[in-house]
């Protein structure tokens, strides 16, 4: 694969995604006890909070915008 390597805050962004979905559907469980359904709500807020650190990480290092001008030229193809 030709191009720069991925950032690591990238990929642990992407990490936290999945764990914020997994929490959001335990959270919305019907199923699941009251105490299930806090603890994924609290593993929901963390991976939101690091979700926003990494975003803030790769803003920071410039990586954000080098990344959104490679998908934006991805997507004028």
């Amino acid at each position: 694969m030709s191009g720069a390597p991925v950032p690591e805050a990238w990929t642990r962004l992407v990490g936290h995604h999945r764990a914020a979905q997994v929490a959001q559907d335990q959270m919305k469980d019907p199923g699941a006890t009251q105490i299930a359904r806090d603890d994924a709500t609290i593993r929901y807020a963390r991976a939101c909070d690091a979700m926003v650190a990494e975003m803030t990480r790769l803003s920071e290092s410039h990586e954000l915008g080098r990344i959104t001008m490679l998908l934006a030229r991805k997507e004028r193809r």
